[in-house]
């Protein structure tokens, strides 16, 4: 089968879900339906899965400890005369722990989204959903429980919120239970409250036998709910990505689905996050070298006619891998990644913003972008940190309609003495084309290092559905006990 000029796979065939409500599975939370400890076990020693060798991987990563970083990174003059808002982003909401560390799965990849009236954070075991004028106020139920399945452990959650539609989307995937079979959890549901009920889609991603299914991505744009994820073959190789779209038409009303799965895209091809009508869909990869690759999506919700063409090649400025970030206090390192996006784009006219970490001078430092995808080309870009002499990764973005834009990142900084830090910025677009992001705020600030070895994969941050010149954060920070917490934060334009 071939719908354009890249290579479709396997029809994706799904029947109809499961139906389950919050009290189900807070029930099922009660008669502790859980995997099996082998299970458990299987999911505390998953590494991380750069698309390159792993061995390479680890070679540069070395590499880039021994060198070290500059002694500081020069900011220029009129950066710094710039580097100041007139409306910069603050606190405007809650600051409060979020989920923690219970079942001894590291990292947590912590994610979420803000709703109507809550705030929905999703973590490698558990579903947390806070009430937005409450936060104290938190039903916690397992992934086991709120897709009911215990046969193996789930990780790499998702959350989304559909301000058009109202609707919750929340992802997780499990590993293989053979070699012809892993599955995908895809949870829609049926109104604005997360706490009501859910149509529960399981979806067998195998497509190869042996193929692993890894660092699934979730996105929509005006008609479909849009998944992506890397495939590795049963030997550890690095297949290519997958990405398949589904209709918001059938996945809202609780419907079976047949839909083509797109196979070969570059590695961690991200979706975007679609404001408005744009009968195009753009997906974007941090390929390396001096270019991003743009794929184009159309007809995204019907099965017989859905193209995806590309990749576009958009010029950059060159990006390479980003060092690992040390903390104060230990000889323990945290991992940056290897240049990927974790997150969702935001699409809006003609414009995609997304954002990752590379190298700057030896420091770990997040770098955004705005392209332009009516020409394919760049409109802007800058890296953004917190000191001169600090690691900054796990970064996050947001836009809305309006280009305001806000993000999230992770900041370490050993010669200040300061531990992980949850840290947020943000550009009003009133302030000018060009998007200059300060330092930022620290949200909060952990007392010790991290005893657990890997960070967390992603953070998230969505614009506030009620007020779009505000968004809701969460991110991972420390313990007193050196192990993982996450904090959930509101922000906005004073």
């Amino acid at each position: 089968m071939k719908h354009s000029s890249i290579e479709v796979g396997a029809q994706l065939e799904a029947a109809a879900p499961q139906f389950r409500t919050v009290e189900t599975m807070l029930q099922d939370m009660q008669n502790n339906v859980s995997p099996s400890p082998r299970a458990v076990a299987q999911g505390k020693s998953k590494p991380f899965l750069p698309t390159m060798p792993a061995d390479q991987y680890e070679e540069l990563k070395t590499q880039l400890r021994a060198q070290g970083p500059a002694a500081e990174k020069h900011v220029a003059a009129e950066f710094e005369a710039e580097a100041l808002p007139h409306a910069p982003v603050t606190l405007t909401g809650p600051n409060v722990p979020g989920a923690t560390d219970v079942d001894g799965l590291i990292p947590p990849d912590t994610h979420g989204a803000v709703g109507l009236d809550h705030f929905v954070e999703v973590t490698n075991s558990h579903i947390d959903i806070f009430v937005r004028t409450n936060p104290s106020q938190r039903t916690s139920i397992s992934l086991a429980a709120f897709f009911g399945y215990t046969t193996r452990v789930l990780f790499d959650p998702r959350a989304v919120y559909d301000s058009v539609w109202n609707r919750w989307v929340i992802t997780a995937d499990a590993f293989q239970e053979s070699t012809t079979r892993q599955l995908y959890f895809v949870a829609i549901s049926t109104t604005s409250n997360p706490l009501g009920a859910y149509f529960i889609y399981a979806l067998n991603v195998t497509f190869n036998a042996g193929d692993f299914w890894d660092y699934p991505q979730l996105g929509m744009d005006q008609d479909s709910v849009i998944f992506t994820a890397n495939v590795f073959t049963s030997s550890g190789g690095f297949r290519g990505a997958d990405m398949f779209a589904v209709a918001k038409a059938r996945l809202y009303n609780g419907l079976g689905f047949s839909v083509p799965v797109f196979t070969g895209l570059r590695a961690t091809l991200a979706p975007p996050i679609v404001l408005d009508q744009n009968a195009r869909t753009f997906l974007i990869a941090a390929s390396g070298g001096s270019s991003l690759s743009l794929y184009t999506l159309t007809n995204s919700s019907r099965p017989n006619g859905i193209q995806l063409t590309g990749p576009v090649n958009v010029s950059v400025p060159s990006y390479t891998a980003p060092p690992d970030a040390p903390q104060p206090g230990t000889n323990a390192v945290l991992d940056t990644l290897d240049g990927r996006f974790v997150n969702a784009s935001t699409q809006t006219g003609d414009f995609l913003w997304q954002v990752h970490t590379v190298n700057l001078v030896g420091y770990a430092a997040p770098k955004f972008y705005q392209i332009n995808t009516a020409t394919n080309s760049l409109v802007q870009s800058a890296f953004f940190f917190g000191t001169s002499t600090s690691f900054d990764f796990n970064a996050s973005i947001a836009a809305n309609s309006a280009n305001d834009i806000f993000v999230t990142w992770t900041l370490t900084d050993p010669p200040r003495g300061t531990n992980a830090q949850v840290r947020f910025s943000g550009f009003d677009h009133n302030d000018g084309a060009k998007y200059v992001l300060s330092p930022g705020m620290a949200a909060f600030t952990s007392p010790t290092w991290f005893g657990g070895g890997r960070w967390g994969d992603y953070s998230a941050v969505t614009v506030d559905p009620r007020n779009t010149r505000r968004a809701w954060l969460v991110n991972e920070d420390i313990l007193s006990n050196h192990d993982w917490g996450s904090r959930i934060v509101g922000i906005g334009f004073a």
